[in-house]
């Protein structure tokens, strides 16, 4: 059998080094490059930016591969976790999953954040920090149940090896021997069963925020209406994010319902969601017109070049979301 190992490693190292640098990078933007008029705003930008980061660095740090067996869920660990024995790349690949499920709630707190400000003020940033605390929870109790659901390596590999004898278990073998418990039952429903409705939920937000941007009278100047276009370029980017959680899942659920079984399809699984950390901070930085125009005017001072701006102006009322936008 063609050994995909090597290949998946390349795909997860480079990605998630890629991912760690731009969500770096968003941090700084957001922390030292953003005007006021979109500070509240920022709080969720951070929010973003530092699970993102988490989650490209735990996958790099575990590298993960998942085996479905039944009512066994093995896993083999390729990443830096490997001289740190299976407990850390347990551990690691917790706080991974625990970081993509708020990833997922983030994003749906964005879209309800962009609503909400086209009929109310801006709420204050420690409101938001509260909000996403809350949120957080969620995935927090995810992280730490899951770390229950760790069984012996050695007994996972002998049922792995009994079901898949042609396999070639390299790398550092951990997992759950019965996935109908608790402990591991609640991550898997929690990782898969909300992906569709907060993706419908994001898509009918993006529907509601649209009719309200095309209502008359809301853009009042040219630049305003120009503002209101990007956002909409925003929203649509955004929401097309969420679709490699789908890859993920169906390649897990074709795994773990016994259709049909491969290396490639078990590296696939995270190897397509490692996609979402790495290209939600872009939207950052060609959607928001502060970062934007940094990003700009760094490339031009790079290259040696003059930057001429042009001049954008910020009508009351619709100020949060020009800036955004």
């Amino acid at each position: 059998m063609f050994d995909f190992t090597h290949i998946f490693i390349g795909i997860h190292t480079s990605l998630a080094i890629v991912g760690c640098f731009f969500n770096l990078f968003l941090i700084y933007l957001a922390l030292f490059r953003t005007p006021r008029v979109i500070r509240s705003y920022t709080t969720l930008i951070i929010n973003f930016a530092i699970t993102d980061f988490f989650a490209c660095f735990f996958d790099l740090f575990v590298e993960q591969r998942i085996i479905p067996a039944g009512t066994t869920l093995g896993y083999i660990s390729s990443g830096i976790c490997k001289h740190f024995g299976p407990r850390a790349c347990y551990i690691g690949y917790s706080l991974m999953l625990h970081c993509l499920s708020h990833s997922l709630w983030s994003l749906l707190l964005s879209f309800s954040y962009r609503y909400y400000i086209l009929f109310k003020p801006a709420p204050s940033r420690l409101f938001n920090a509260i909000i996403i605390f809350i949120i957080y929870q969620f995935s927090f109790f995810q992280f730490v149940s899951f770390l229950w659901a760790f069984d012996d390596p050695e007994e996972i590999r002998e049922i792995l090896h009994q079901k898949f004898p042609h396999y070639e278990l390299s790398g550092v073998v951990t997992g759950t021997k019965n996935i109908i418990n608790f402990s591991a039952l609640f991550t898997i429903l929690h990782m898969t069963v909300p992906i569709t409705p907060v993706y419908i939920c994001i898509l009918i937000l993006r529907r509601l925020i649209k009719k309200r941007l095309s209502v008359k009278g809301i853009s009042v100047t040219k630049d305003t209406k120009n503002m209101h276009t990007q956002l909409l370029m925003a929203l649509t980017y955004q929401a097309v994010i969420p679709g490699f959680y789908f890859f993920s899942v169906i390649s897990y659920t074709i795994g773990q319902l016994g259709i049909y079984n491969h290396p490639a399809l078990e590296y696939f699984t995270f190897s397509s969601v490692l996609f979402i950390p790495v290209f939600s901070p872009l939207a950052s930085f060609v959607f928001v017109t502060p970062y934007r125009k940094f990003l700009i005017r760094l490339f031009y001072k790079i290259a040696q070049v003059e930057y001429i701006e042009t001049s954008l102006s910020y009508i009351r009322g619709t100020s949060q979301v020009a800036a955004i936008g």
